[in-house]
């Protein structure tokens, strides 16, 4: 199957949300609300569509018939560490039916050329650890990790009183 990249059209934003769900489709932390996680998509994606931010697009994958079978959002991050200017894949997502057949593959190079283009040294992006799908396509492309998020749920405690929770109490 021959694979075109191209850039973004406003006619292609129906099918771009219809893949919103795809960045949810794994276990979740249980702390997470796929229905929050599409909309909150939904919604960055849409404002991404009608009015893009600077040094950012939106490519877009289709077959020789011209089906659309995935896109891709890219942006320029600032590093936190050294305020150099990255490339960053805030969205690549595969329509189900076409999956495995190497279509990530060609968005990611397609990243890789936009990195370049801009002249920038790092591509980046953020993956949720349930994810594991994703981390071995993105692993097998040559990305590795460099800072994981760590995130605890703070329950309500049963017990009252707690003194280990008031600042004026001594820890024996």
């Amino acid at each position: 199957m021959a694979i075109h990249i191209r850039t973004f059209k406003s006619s292609d934003s129906k099918f771009i949300s219809s893949l919103v769900t795809r960045f949810s489709e794994f276990d979740l932390p249980e702390w997470r609300v796929m229905n929050e996680i599409d909309d909150t998509n939904r919604i960055l994606l849409q404002k991404a569509m009608e009015k893009p931010e600077p040094d950012s697009i939106i490519f877009v994958a289709e077959d020789e018939k011209g089906r659309l079978v995935g896109f891709m959002h890219l942006q320029t991050q600032t590093d936190y560490f050294n305020g150099e200017k990255h490339g960053y894949i805030s969205d690549l997502a595969v329509d189900k039916f076409f999956e495995g057949q190497g279509i990530g593959r060609i968005l990611i190079g397609k990243a890789e050329e936009w990195t370049l283009q801009k002249g920038y040294r790092l591509l980046t992006l953020h993956v949720f650890a349930g994810n594991r799908h994703a981390q071995h396509v993105y692993e097998k492309h040559g990305f590795s990790q460099e800072i994981i998020k760590y995130t605890k749920a703070i329950k309500p405690s049963l017990q009252t009183g707690n003194s280990n929770l008031n600042p004026n109490s001594e820890n024996k």
